[in-house]
């Protein structure tokens, strides 16, 4: 079933690495970095969606990317500078795992999920799939960054088992943001949960316990439930009750598409379905752009019961 495409071939077209770029600007953006690390003495070879040194550390263009979209080009420079002082200050700061005590970890260590594409080396820390592409990992939160623990980290400090269920109960203490009850086009309604917190997106491994807690809503066992993490910023649901969920779907993968494309952060563009076991990715995005529902049998079942119920 088809949702949308996109606008006109007269629009630029995207760039493919920086979409919220036309791939005109993504090159301006690319040629300003450039210069911007030459500045500070260091040569890269820039790709497409980062850049590498020569000692090998790699340096990613979408967060900083996606602030610079905001911004008149003009400031450009003085912001991708910033940035770039920040993320070397980080590369000569002690390592947090060596002089922190133990209580200190435990209280900093939060469950997130992150875009698996986007994590080199995926093998060097311990994860989980949480989602097709998704992953959950496991986060130290510092007073300017955020370190990830790799398998060595994780073990000093009591291994994934404990420091997941502790990163889990670190994302229920977090103070609730802001909740928007978005109408979709057709009928129906669904949650989105957006905030500042780099952690917004990860309490999606909250529910469907944090929709009976915002919204009052329980899961049907038979049905599931809707969700995506379009950002780190946003976490989007919908409880499947009745028919209005053919609509929802729609206005949920409009929305997670263009939080995905404009923001910094991004986890991923998908809507996926709680079958009772884990979550299916429903949607999928064609090569000339259009945004297409892949149905699986079980969610096909679902949908002929509750148009059978209604």
């Amino acid at each position: 079933m088809g949702i949308f495409k996109r606008k006109s071939p007269e629009a630029e077209t995207p760039d493919s690495a920086l979409t919220f770029f036309t791939h005109c600007k993504a090159d301006e953006f690319r040629a300003t970095a450039r210069e911007v690390f030459a500045e500070a003495g260091l040569e890269v070879e820039v790709h497409p969606g980062h850049a590498v040194d020569g000692s090998g550390r790699e340096f990613g263009f979408w967060n900083i990317g996606a602030i610079c979209y905001e911004q008149p080009q003009s400031t450009w420079r003085g912001v991708i500078a910033g940035h770039l002082e920040r993320v070397l200050a980080s590369f000569e700061a002690p390592d947090p795992f060596g002089v922190l005590a133990p209580q200190d970890v435990q209280s900093r260590t939060f469950g997130r999920l992150y875009d698996e594409a986007n994590i080199p080396g995926i093998h060097s820390y311990p994860h989980r799939e949480f989602a097709p592409g998704i992953v959950e990992m496991l986060a130290l939160d510092l007073p300017d960054t955020v370190a990830v623990f790799n398998h060595d980290n994780a073990n000093k400090f009591g291994g994934w088992e404990a420091l997941q269920g502790q990163g889990i109960e670190n994302l229920r203490s977090l103070e609730i943001e802001q909740l928007e009850t978005l109408p979709a086009p057709g009928g129906g309604t669904f949650n989105a949960l957006l905030g500042e917190s780099v952690y917004t997106a990860s309490r999606a491994l909250l529910l469907p316990g944090l929709a009976t807690e915002l919204t009052g809503r329980r899961a049907v066992k038979d049905f599931g439930w809707l969700m995506s993490i379009p950002n780190r910023h946003q976490v989007v649901w919908h409880i499947i009750e009745d028919a209005t969920v053919v609509p929802v779907l729609n206005g949920m993968a409009r929305f997670t598409a263009m939080g995905y494309a404009d923001a910094a952060g991004s986890v991923s563009p998908h809507v996926y379905w709680w079958n009772g076991t884990g979550y299916e990715q429903l949607t999928q995005v064609r090569d000339d752009g259009t945004l297409t529902v892949h149905v699986s049998p079980g969610f096909q079942a679902v949908l002929r019961s509750i148009t059978r119920d209604g």
